[in-house]
């Protein structure tokens, strides 16, 4: 079972994809009709469908709904989550595993509350499906960080491998070693984190922060952004990498708010003074 993922933001296209025969690369030149379709739908979630009066689902109808949700988080440019997974020669999985593996996924990649759709294809040598998520949920909350998803999925696939009887995929075990390597780098990215989470309370500056993390192992670089060097395992990573409170915009606003907080307290403590109350 190998597991690819990619993010997007032309939803339609990537439904069309799923959807049509692969090789329609000039479906706006004619008429699709039933004969066109690659994809079976296997499994929907959060969505409602609408159906042409040749049995078609009716794409831009389904698109719309991804689009308008996306109105609730303008800021995640790449909303949509193209997940693919497909599986040794001559092993077919039947639409119960198929939606047993799509809900397990979402599960625990963050897509449980979301929109979601899986097509099953059956057209290539390996047999595979694919599931086109929203990240943002009805909240406008993005739920699917796509932080490190080589590693994440390969973890997946193995256990799913495992659960289910799969057969075990060569493919993946080629990749055990880049797999490794991301792991590595992932347990660096979390220790960093909880680094900086522990040190945000007490600085009040970007370069105060720099001097700390030096304390920590960390070499700090700072530019149009800020990113980071880990000595002893030789990783580099941009504060991006780490998640969107990590970046140096997150972290000067986390930082002026830490201080107008220490600056409110302080005038709190003066006023009680000046009153004779107990500080």
């Amino acid at each position: 079972m190998i597991g690819k993922a990619s993010l997007g933001s032309y939803i339609k296209g990537i439904l069309e994809y799923c959807y049509y025969d692969k090789e329609l690369t000039a479906r706006m030149k004619r008429q699709l009709r039933p004969e066109d379709i690659r994809g079976e739908l296997v499994y929907i979630q959060n969505l409602a469908l609408k159906m042409h009066s040749d049995g078609r689902i009716n794409l831009d109808y389904l698109a719309r709904q991804y689009i308008d949700n996306h109105q609730n988080n303008k800021r995640l440019n790449k909303y949509v989550w193209h997940q693919s997974f497909s599986f040794a020669p001559g092993e077919r999985l039947d639409d119960e595993k198929i939606i047993e593996i799509s809900t397990e996924f979402a599960r625990e990649f963050g897509f449980e509350q979301n929109q979601m759709v899986v097509f099953k294809h059956q057209d290539t040598e390996h047999f595979h499906f694919h599931i086109i998520a929203n990240r943002i949920n009805h909240n406008g909350k993005n739920t699917a960080d796509h932080f490190n998803n080589y590693a994440r999925t390969g973890r997946f696939c193995r256990r799913m491998e495992q659960e289910l009887s799969l057969i075990a995929t060569p493919d993946m075990k080629i990749n055990q070693k880049r797999q490794s390597e991301l792991e590595v780098k992932d347990k660096v990215h979390l220790k960093l984190k909880i680094v900086i989470d522990k040190l945000l309370p007490e600085v009040s500056s970007i370069q105060q922060l720099k001097e700390r993390l030096a304390g920590e192992g960390y070499k700090t670089y700072l530019g149009r952004g800020i990113s980071f060097f880990h000595s002893s395992t030789k990783v580099k990573m941009k504060g991006s990498d780490l998640g969107r409170n990590y970046s140096l915009a997150a972290l000067e606003k986390a930082l002026g708010q830490q201080v107008a907080m220490e600056s409110n307290q302080n005038q709190e403590r003066v006023r009680r003074r000046k009153q004779g109350l107990r500080v």
